[in-house]
């Protein structure tokens, strides 16, 4: 089916609690708008990262455009399609923006499409900026192609030091998704793990899958003595369940992906002993730009910062560091302006490395505790380093 177009809006204007935010007038700007699209997922498993994601990117626009929704006199007039999780609509739609003379792409959640928009952003000479999709592969894809967010390696060195304490000689069982985004994963903790003296099991389920009963008994089966779950989308609910019903929360060790707010409790009292990385969590970045977040979600949506909100967030700062390098039309001179680029995001001190367009960034490691209302928040046991966290260089790209 067809995408719905969300329509070409001013970025002031996306809300009208954003536009009483900022205070901007709906007189419009001297020059020329400079259009802005953005390919991504409204209705499929991974809908709810990409609204949260969305409002961390009017947000992040509000804070980099200093409330005018402008830069340099050009307002930026934001277009957002659906692509539904099908990476042939995501295509198309890719192309039609191009086709409108959009200079500037980016989105999706999905990381086997962002691998395919990529290439296509080469092809025809566009910036393409994803997010929040998190594979390796994208880091590297081409000099056109930027990302919002960390990737997988990333993560699992986040994870990496919880192995170690556990100690050498365990068997480690990654349990992740058959798509590019957990592809990754195990390419990446085979690597790391493994060196740490464990034997590191892996388990891949179709993206598909609904009935988990027979998931959770392999997984069973194997006696793992931890799982590392490297899970994304609305399927974490049942998975979890199945996983509690064989018994695995009770007999091994658990290491994950601290999610969404919403999904705190899935575990139970469970996900209280689990080892959680955590990539954003607005109670443990204590930065000035993480309150301008916090305080602009309360405001225009009345609730705080999630799981990807900060990757918006991200992406605004990084579209307005393009346009005002290469006046959103120069591809050129916009690319030369993000690579290198270093600044202050929700999460701390980022940086694009120039050598292949990693996001250097800090990661965090958490835990959850129970209120006394019986909420469950996370409390930062750790932050590690931009340092401790990059990646490995990827192959250079051609131009």
């Amino acid at each position: 089916m067809r995408n719905v177009r969300w329509g070409v809006v001013p970025v002031a204007l996306a809300t009208a609690a954003f536009s009483l935010t900022l205070g901007v007038t709906s007189g419009a700007a001297k020059n020329a708008p400079v259009k802005v699209g953005i390919v991504t997922e409204k209705t499929g498993i991974f809908s709810a990262y990409a609204e949260e994601w969305l409002q961390g990117v009017h947000v992040g626009l509000a804070y980099a455009t200093h409330g005018t929704g402008q830069v340099n006199g050009h307002r930026i007039a934001l277009s957002v399609v659906d692509d539904a999780d099908n990476p042939t609509t995501a295509a198309t739609d890719f192309k039609s923006f191009v086709g409108a003379g959009d200079k500037i792409i980016g989105g999706t959640v999905d990381s086997s499409i962002a691998m395919e928009l990529g290439p296509l952003a080469q092809q025809n000479k566009v910036l393409y900026i994803s997010g929040p999709a998190a594979a390796d592969q994208v880091t590297g894809l081409n000099r056109y192609t930027f990302r919002s967010g960390r990737q997988t390696y990333q993560d699992v060195q986040a994870a990496k030091s919880y192995i170690k304490q556990l100690g050498p000689g365990k068997t480690v069982l990654v349990l992740a998704q058959d798509f590019a985004f957990g592809q990754s994963y195990v390419a990446d903790t085979t690597s790391a793990f493994g060196s740490l003296g464990d034997t590191v099991k892996t388990m891949l389920v179709p993206l598909t899958t609904t009935d988990f009963t027979p998931v959770a008994l392999q997984v069973a089966a194997l006696h793992p003595d931890i799982v590392f779950l490297a899970w994304a989308g609305t399927t974490g609910a049942p998975l979890a369940q199945a996983l509690d019903q064989q018994g695995i929360f009770a007999s091994a060790k658990v290491i994950t992906g601290l999610a969404n707010i919403a999904t705190y409790q899935f575990y139970g009292t469970a996900g209280l002993k689990f080892y959680y990385l955590s990539l954003y969590n607005w109670q443990s970045a204590h930065t000035k730009v993480d309150a301008y977040l916090i305080k602009g979600m309360r405001a225009d949506y009345h609730q705080y910062p999630d799981l990807f909100t900060a990757d918006g967030f991200v992406w605004a700062q990084m579209v307005v560091r393009a346009i005002q390098t290469g006046q959103g039309t120069n591809v050129s001179k916009m690319i030369k302006g993000l690579e290198g680029w270093k600044f202050q995001a929700p999460k701390g001190l980022q940086q694009i490395r120039a050598a292949d367009h990693a996001m250097l960034q800090p990661m965090f490691q958490v835990q959850l505790v129970s209120t006394v209302t019986g909420v469950y928040r996370p409390v930062l046991l750790n932050t590690l380093s931009s340092a401790q966290t990059a990646p490995p260089v990827s192959a250079h790209f051609g131009s």
